[in-house]
């Protein structure tokens, strides 16, 4: 598809989207020196005269990118220095559910954008320094994909299955805490309430093999659909929700 649209738009106009800030205040020749490449830096002012330095990608606008596109702002706080900001497009959120505080999507969110400390950081002088790094959410898809991440990966290269259930809501709103500051006041309850329509399950005890079933609210039924191979049953929204020991979301 972004080949056809390159095709169709030889010098890429309107295409390209940047998820950075606007005004570009890196000297042609630091950026030169930084590597070639689509991706720039921007020293943003912030409340306060406060800087921080902004790093962007750019990509090709497609109707896939139009649904399910959303981005993230990841700060990396050091002390001493500015701050150092990034922003990452994403097509799904992965949420650690390990914690045994983590029950909840919700609480797996909120998770998500904790302030965590980041070990064996070096600076380019080889200098191990303290950091600490933020995730905060700066664009909603209008399609949002989480992903309960049930496979835990051993330092032996093992993976095991966590074998948790996370409750999850039918309608779920993003709280304003887990949106980037420059974006809180900008977004309505109206533009952080999801609506769920589909679950995909992992049954089994194991990580090397099992099976995976869906749920999936089909519209013109208005109603849920189970889909295991090619058995295809109708379903009430409690058995969606409720969770059981054969298998996981």
């Amino acid at each position: 598809m972004v080949n056809l649209k390159k095709l169709l738009s030889p010098n890429n106009e309107n295409l390209t989207i940047s998820n950075g800030p606007k005004k570009h205040l890196v000297h042609e020749e630091e950026q030169e020196e930084q590597g070639k490449g689509s991706e720039g830096e921007w020293e943003h002012v912030g409340p306060q005269n406060k800087t921080s330095i902004t790093g962007q990608a750019d990509f090709v606008q497609t109707p896939i990118t139009s649904i399910f596109l959303g981005h993230i702002r990841s700060v990396i706080y050091q002390q001493s220095s500015e701050e150092s900001t990034t922003l990452q497009p994403f097509f799904m959120l992965q949420l650690d559910i390990q914690s045994d505080k983590i029950c909840t999507v919700p609480e797996a969110l909120e998770s998500l954008v904790a302030k965590e400390s980041v070990q064996g950081y070096t600076t380019k002088t080889k200098q191990q320094v303290e950091i600490s790094r933020r995730i905060t959410l700066e664009k909603l898809p209008r399609v949002l994909v989480l992903h309960l991440k049930q496979f835990v990966y051993e330092k032996t290269g093992g993976c095991q299955k966590l074998i948790k259930n996370i409750k999850y809501p039918v309608d779920l709103e993003v709280s304003k805490e887990l949106l980037s500051p420059g974006v809180k006041n900008k977004n309505f309850k109206c533009h952080r309430t999801y609506r769920l329509f589909a679950v995909v399950y992992h049954h089994g005890n194991s990580a090397k093999g099992g099976h995976y079933t869906t749920d999936v609210f089909q519209i013109g039924l208005n109603g849920w659909l189970c889909i295991d191979d090619q058995t295809v049953k109708l379903i009430n929204q409690y058995q969606v929700v409720r969770p059981t020991a054969e298998r996981t979301a």
